[in-house]
């Protein structure tokens, strides 16, 4: 009954609110009300001073997955087909006492996790070339990642980025065969050895921010900041190591807003961000990749990105590239030094202005870039397992590749709503150890998703 009369309650204060209750923008008493309320890409309330405002929005992405995996690797002989809710998200945004103060959170609510605090950031900006942030967020690094995933222009990121789509539990299905999960930002568990994409994601730390023109419509952003290190969770640092990365984009011919994808507004003149960025970071271990205990040693861990972003007249070109070292400092002979590197290059046009866009995608990531036998097993990237002559063989990953096209189908403002389709080539290449090389793995991947925010 309690909650029976709560709801009741609450139903009652609605109506009242939209019956005309001066609380509510458009009420029937004269005077100005205190809080207006309206929708702009959710519902957004606003004190009548503008000192605090406050604006509530969601998102879900449901996705269809079939992919068509080589058989010949081991594990991957079953086909998937797959129905799943990619994203199920809830934000908060605004501002407190001033403008200047600004507040972000997001929620992850989708069913293959717990629910949890994806990003909490408050920020002030003394101008707009000095703010100061901290919080939880994503790591300033690269491009890709940094677009929001509710406003891509293919259906995921790359694979440069570790974007796959399906996993059970923490191993992911695709490549498979023998070598370390393939995820957004995974690592060996032992060494921190980074397995899945070139990207930092989030964690907790501290930013300094800006933003300048330099003449004409010449802009230059720029981030730097201190974190406890790639992909940290909620946990507190385990050592006294830090992760540093700063990244600076440079727009010759003005702004626009990178954290999108595609060019919805069509514009007249065309637009470049040119971007560079760098990190650095380390720890101390006490195991090797297998597990085993060993004489405890430090890491380093860096890495630079250069990406270029064009748009104009409902067309969009995207170049990345990004590189890596991993330096366990191991006393013994080598290796204990490992390069990774992947690049990418993406386009999109609008068929039809604002509503069918047409888009294709390349992208490469070499998990090691000087692959061998000593190099996979040392690092946690581990071996491959495929069907070689008749029979299963352990093989060295050499790289990996995707080639994909796609359509868009927009029905709102923006990336609000929208039908996704992709056709994927995924490849895996192996290593020539010189008793011939095992014919690559070829998978095919068919996707079809609908967004939804509000």
């Amino acid at each position: 009954m309690g909650r029976i009369g709560g709801g009741v309650l609450a139903t009652g204060l609605v109506a009242a609110c939209l019956g005309g209750h001066p609380c509510f923008a458009g009420g029937e008493e004269a005077g100005k009300p205190p809080v207006k309320i309206e929708y702009a890409n959710g519902f957004k309330f606003t004190s009548s001073d503008k000192a605090f405002s406050l604006r509530l929005f969601g998102g879900i992405q449901m996705r269809h997955t079939y992919t068509d995996f080589d058989e010949r690797v081991s594990g991957n002989e079953e086909d998937v087909s797959n129905f799943f809710i990619r994203r199920a998200r809830l934000w908060w945004d605004g501002h407190a006492f001033s403008p200047k103060f600004t507040y972000y959170f997001h929620v992850q609510l989708e069913p293959t996790s717990a629910v949890n605090l994806h990003d909490a950031w408050v920020q002030y900006a003394f101008t707009d070339a000095f703010r100061v942030g901290f919080g939880r967020n994503k790591i300033p690094y690269g491009a890709e990642f940094l677009a929001s995933a509710f406003s891509l222009n293919f259906v995921e990121r790359s694979i440069m980025y570790g974007e796959t789509d399906i996993s059970q539990g923490s191993a992911a299905l695709w490549p498979g065969g023998g070598t370390a999960p393939f995820l957004l930002s995974t690592e060996n568990q032992y060494t921190g050895f980074p397995t899945g994409g070139l990207s930092l994601f989030r964690s907790q730390g501290v930013m300094i921010s800006g933003r300048k023109r330099l003449g004409g419509e010449a802009t230059l952003t720029w981030e730097t900041g201190v974190w406890n290190g790639r992909n940290a969770r909620g946990l507190s640092n385990p050592d006294r190591a830090m992760l540093t990365s700063a990244r600076v984009t440079l727009f010759p011919w003005g702004a626009f807003d990178t954290t999108t994808q595609g060019d919805l507004e069509g514009l007249a003149r065309p637009k470049t961000a040119v971007m560079l960025s760098a990190y650095r970071d380390g720890g101390r271990h006490n195991r090797d990749a297998g597990g085993a205990a060993v004489t405890p040693y430090e890491t380093r861990d860096t890495g630079a990105n250069l990406a270029l972003l064009t748009r104009f007249r409902g067309a969009n070109v995207e170049l990345e590239w990004g590189e890596e070292r991993y330096d366990m400092r191991r006393p013994g002979p080598g290796p204990w030094e490992f390069e990774r590197a992947g690049g990418r290059v993406a386009a999109g046009y609008f068929v039809v202005p604002k509503r069918v866009e047409v888009v294709a995608r390349t992208s490469r990531l070499e998990r090691l870039k000087d692959p061998s036998r000593e190099a996979a097993l040392r690092s946690g990237l581990g071996l491959a397992r495929i069907r070689h002559n008749g029979v299963y063989v352990s093989a060295v990953e050499d790289d990996l590749s995707e080639v994909i096209a796609g359509v868009n189908l927009y029905f709102g403002h923006g990336h609000q709503h929208k039908l996704s389709f992709d056709v994927a080539s995924l490849r895996r290449h192996f290593l020539d150890e010189g008793q011939g090389v095992p014919a690559s793995q070829e998978d095919r991947r068919l996707r079809t998703m609908i967004q939804i925010r509000f």
